[in-house]
């Protein structure tokens, strides 16, 4: 016996069930009219049988919902078949025509047993009927006098009985043929749904765990399916669009620029705190849909930081020796110059306009002499000595220095309560000097430059914000930029220091500007 799911085969076999009921009701019905017109006397004992084959299968409802679909089947055939043994009988023996009712357990048979059983239950439904139809030729048993009542000749007799076995071998084979068939086609379809199934679930598991977003629309750019990666980084919703991700105008503008770049367009989105790569191709006849758009997206994010890191260092490597090339041929003769200038000024009586212009000369050698020290500081690397010391202490000593000159500079401080950290202190103080001396620089001239020091989530956080000059969005992604600076005086290195020292420190930096605004300049201590 191919086997079906309990369920179905319960569901087929109640359907089936309600079928004989309702079949069964309308011979009650015909029965009754029967009676009550006055047609036939003779067929109350037929009203009887129906009766009871109708309580029987009512009967099989509460048996199937108790016990085994299998025992319910074999018991509703056995039942059927001494029912209908018993209608015929009734109803006159082998020229009965209800006998074409023992189709209804081999049918019953056919649609959830095997072939072979469907034979057996052919062979003994056969059987019953031709022994009761012997019985009652034979005089054996007295027939009941009945509406189908009458002579039957031998040949007639014969007739029947070889009709009856050819009707009911026949209905047998061909209703166990096809239902097998059936069940058998039935069993490989649920076998490809299982399948279907698991590779569904293969599938979904593959593209949840990708780490790039995946999204398919279809030939009018309406998105049909997508990750959980790209739902994330796109806030995707119900009926979105892939034009609003990628900022085409037209879903025929798109299609073409992925066939004029041979079906794989790359477009790169530069977000606030991210940078975009998507793939976009077409695939062609693909199910139900005439095209659709694949879009792969990559976060390059990570990718461009390793970029900018692998440049630093380059620059780093760069400087370093030129650094080094400088201090050794510039250093002792600029040394040297200012020496003499500074000794001729004291020895010789020379014009005023002679002394300023030694003076000029002393003081451009002096800057230089800081240029080339600045120079040496950030190619040099040393190791952390790290210690535990008050932040706010250092910033007070900086300020301090950094006003001896600049009267018209006020500062606000705000500190919270213990902002100690553990750091290189001599390289902290350079990376505060650095930040305040931009704040100065860009204030120009009166200004204010508020300093925070709080903690956040047991961090201790800076902030160093000014109202100066402010900067471009352009300007600002190359703040770290050795040599880049928006300032006359200097070389462009204070930042690219304060990068590095932060850097070695595993602390954080950011830096907010806008033009003609003002900068803040934040910094996470980190301690873990």
């Amino acid at each position: 016996m191919i086997q079906l799911e309990d369920k179905e085969i319960k569901r087929r076999f109640l359907l089936i069930n309600s079928i004989r009921i309702t079949i069964l009701f309308v011979f009650l019905i015909i029965a009754i009219l029967s009676l009550l017109f006055q047609i036939s006397f003779h067929i109350i004992p037929i009203l009887i049988f129906i009766v009871i084959s109708i309580i029987v299968s009512l009967l099989h409802f509460f048996i199937s919902n108790r016990k085994s679909t299998r025992f319910s089947i074999y018991l509703q055939i056995f039942t059927d078949i001494f029912i209908l043994t018993g209608l015929v009988y009734f109803s006159g023996g082998v020229s009965s025509p209800f006998y074409f009712l023992y189709f209804l357990p081999i049918l019953i048979s056919a649609i959830f047993l095997s072939r072979r059983d469907t034979i057996y239950t052919a062979a003994f439904s056969y059987i019953i009927f031709g022994l009761i139809s012997d019985l009652m030729y034979m005089k054996v048993i007295k027939s009941f006098p009945g509406p189908f009542d009458f002579e039957v000749t031998n040949e007639d007799f014969i007739y029947n009985l070889i009709v009856s076995f050819i009707a009911f071998a026949f209905f047998a084979f061909i209703s166990s043929y096809y239902f097998e068939n059936l069940k058998r086609k039935g069993n490989e379809l649920r076998s490809v749904r299982e399948n279907l199934k698991d590779l569904i679930l293969v599938n979904n598991m593959v593209l949840e765990r990708m780490v790039n977003g995946l999204i398919v629309s279809d030939a009018e750019g309406k998105i049909i399916s997508y990750n959980e990666k790209a739902k994330i980084i796109f806030n995707l919703r119900n009926n979105s669009n892939i034009l609003k991700i990628i900022g085409t105008k037209s879903i025929s503008e798109l299609r073409e620029n992925i066939i004029k770049s041979h079906n794989r367009q790359i477009i790169e989105l530069k977000r606030k705190d991210s940078i975009l790569e998507i793939t976009i191709s077409i695939i062609k006849d693909i199910y139900a849909f005439r095209e659709v758009f694949v879009l792969l997206v990559s976060d390059l994010t990570t990718k461009r930081q390793i970029e900018e890191v692998l440049k630093q260092k380059e620059h780093f490597a760069l400087i370093g020796e030129m650094s080094a090339g400088l201090a050794h041929e510039i250093r002792n003769p600029l040394a040297s110059i200012s020496g003499s200038i500074q000794y001729l000024q004291k020895d010789l009586s020379l014009k005023k306009e002679s002394k300023n212009l030694m003076s000029i000369v002393v003081k451009e050698s002096a800057r230089l002499s800081d240029s080339i020290e600045e120079f040496l500081q950030f190619s040099k690397t040393s190791p952390l000595r790290k210690e535990d010391f008050d932040l706010a202490i250092v910033i007070d000593e900086i300020i301090e220095i950094a006003l001896l000159n600049r009267k018209d500079i006020h500062f606000k401080k705000r500190y919270g309560k213990g902002n100690n950290i553990f750091a290189d202190k001599k390289k902290i103080n350079q990376v505060i000097w650095n930040i305040v001396n931009n704040s100065i620089k860009s204030l120009g001239g009166n200004g204010i430059i508020e300093v925070n020091v709080y903690e956040e989530n047991s961090v201790i956080v800076m902030s160093v914000a000014d109202n100066g000059a402010g900067m471009k969005s352009d300007e600002l992604s190359k703040i770290f930029i050795p040599f880049f600076s928006n300032f006359t005086t200097g070389i462009g290195l204070g930042m690219a220091i304060v990068k590095r020292i932060l850097t070695e420190h595993g602390f954080e930096i950011r830096i907010n500007s806008e033009l003609k605004k003002g900068t803040e300049v934040m910094i996470w201590f980190k301690t873990g």
